[in-house]
């Protein structure tokens, strides 16, 4: 599993760190930066959205970096169309005298791919990889209720009047760290550990 991913997104993690611990201390200058403190919500609701988005993009592309091995795997085993057919129990599709592909695009997965942490784990299930033996779950909480605040910003128009720039500078650790969870969860699965970097 390459791990420049992590290097990807923790660094727009910590670009976007800077930019709100800027942002905070601007609005509490003296003065305070008149922009920086009159509209902090606004920056305070996309600030969240962007970490959120962040996340989503990491989950995706790790997702995708996953299924690309194991596609390469199965593909390079060269099996017989109909057999994978027959012990799959696709009675109904039609036969044919050629090497089986696996083919699942980018589509199909970024469909599955959501920040909300239900959808991450069944989506990661979806893909053969349980994540419920990992740290994971240590992340539930935080990651639902955080997530769940910024569908209701995107969604329902909510102030986050409850949420500050201290809050989006701690959940942006917590999502570095939650990432780095997944990462290693995903890059210890035993159908591609051995071949891991």
């Amino acid at each position: 599993m390459d791990g420049n991913i992590i290097l990807i997104y923790h660094s727009q993690f910590d670009k976007l760190r800077q930019v709100v611990t800027e942002s905070y201390k601007r609005s509490i200058s003296d003065p305070p930066d008149a922009l920086f403190y009159d509209q902090q919500n606004v920056f305070i609701k996309s600030y969240l959205v962007g970490a959120c988005s962040i996340l989503e993009a990491f989950i995706q592309d790790l997702a995708e970096l996953y299924v690309k091995q194991i596609q390469e795997r199965v593909n390079a085993a060269n099996l017989p169309f109909n057999f994978v057919v027959w012990v799959s129990n696709h009675d109904k599709a039609k036969l044919s005298y050629k090497r089986f592909e696996a083919s699942i695009g980018k589509k199909e997965i970024s469909e599955l791919i959501s920040p909300n942490y239900w959808k991450t784990m069944r989506a990661f299930e979806r893909v053969g990889i349980d994540l419920s033996a990992s740290s994971v779950d240590d992340f539930k909480d935080f990651v639902a209720s955080t997530v769940d605040k910024r569908n209701k910003i995107v969604h329902h128009n909510d102030q986050a009047s409850d949420v500050s720039f201290i809050d989006i500078i701690a959940a942006i650790d917590e999502f570095k760290k939650y990432t780095r969870c997944l990462f290693d969860a995903v890059a210890a699965d035993p159908h591609i550990s051995s071949t891991s970097a």
